[in-house]
């Protein structure tokens, strides 16, 4: 009798856990899915920035210079995120 309730107990505790489980993958797609789209989000931001940037510069000087510049800008601060992912990889 009580090799009997120790099964019966095992595939209760089983089947709580992949319960458990199931929640927590759907709240990691979830999480996922909103993260790909506020990935998209800052995208398309930055992407109005370095456009409005570019076309302030364009009024001042010519249009290869104006690329020139907000190139280098866009370059920069990549550059500075990619630098600053580094160091945090590296201190992890």
């Amino acid at each position: 009798m009580g090799l009997a309730r120790l099964v019966v107990s095992f595939v209760e505790l089983l089947e709580a856990e992949v319960r458990a489980l199931g929640a927590g993958l759907l709240d990691l797609k979830i999480a996922s899915i909103l993260a790909w789209v506020a990935g998209c989000l800052i995208l398309l931001g930055f992407s109005l920035v370095v456009t409005g940037f570019y076309f302030t510069l364009r009024r001042g000087v010519s249009g290869p210079a104006a690329l020139v510049v907000t190139g280098l800008a866009t370059l920069a601060v990549s550059g500075g995120i990619l630098w600053s992912a580094r160091k945090i990889v590296r201190r992890a």
